[in-house]
């Protein structure tokens, strides 16, 4: 694995945990710790337009796909485990397919 890969792998087991634990404090009904700055509440330009692209279950597998048969199973492997799921059916979530295609499109571009 590539050391662009594994940070970019790093980086989403790092938003996954904070998720988790934003997602923990709501149901037990405590205020977040950290404050969010303005750095991280306002997203850059190709950001933004990155985050507003939704994809479908079937492109979401169409690009894992490709990236398999490209030698990158391993990689597609890690990238569904970062986010909780064994395989892509288990992910159901709109916004989580579509950060998952947009953590799969990078994979071999490094």
């Amino acid at each position: 694995m590539k050391k662009n890969e594994m940070a970019i792998l790093i980086e989403g087991l790092r938003r996954l945990s904070a998720d988790v634990l934003q997602i923990a404090e709501a149901l037990e009904g405590k205020p977040e710790e950290a404050p969010v700055t303005a750095a991280e509440a306002a997203p850059s330009e190709s950001t933004a337009k990155e985050e507003t692209k939704t994809y479908s279950l079937e492109e979401v597998r169409r690009i894992l796909a490709d990236k398999s048969r490209s030698g990158y199973r391993a990689e597609v492997k890690a990238l569904l485990t970062a986010h909780g799921a064994s395989r892509l059916s288990d992910i159901t979530d709109p916004a989580a397919l579509s950060a998952l295609a947009l953590e799969a499109e990078v994979i071999g571009n490094g």
